[in-house]
């Protein structure tokens, strides 16, 4: 029983950090602390991936919330740009957990590595 408490209280720790960390990187960067949290929490917690992009999903919403909050009291936004990816970004957040829904594992994660790559390449070229 001990044993199990340790462990738990551990992944519990470790999900902290991974927390901290990606906080930090949605914070400076304005994005991206979800593309740590998903690898991390599939590698810790031990879920599949359905679950881990769910997960990651709320842990985004309130590191937004206060990375948002900070930008906008500081009045580094353009409101027009906010408004227009706004709408962009819930209809796709709608089709996006749809499909999700109906992948399997092994080809959700095909798709964010692939996803991961384009980013990347993007960041160096641009």
């Amino acid at each position: 029983m001990k044993q199990n408490f340790k462990k738990g209280w551990l992944k519990n720790l470790s999900l902290v950090g991974v927390g901290l960390l990606s906080g930090f990187i949605n914070g400076f960067f304005g994005a991206g602390g979800g593309l740590l949290l998903v690898p991390m929490i599939s590698f810790v917690a031990s879920d599949d991936s359905k679950k881990a992009h769910a997960t990651t999903l709320g842990c985004v919403l309130f590191m937004c919330i206060a990375s948002a909050i900070i930008y906008f009291t500081k009045g580094e936004y353009e409101i027009k740009y906010l408004v227009v990816c706004t709408i962009g970004s819930v209809v796709g957040s709608i089709f996006g957990t749809k499909l999700l829904k109906r992948l399997k594992n092994n080809i959700i994660d095909l798709i964010f590595a692939i996803i991961l790559v384009i980013a990347g390449v993007f960041m160096i070229i641009f």
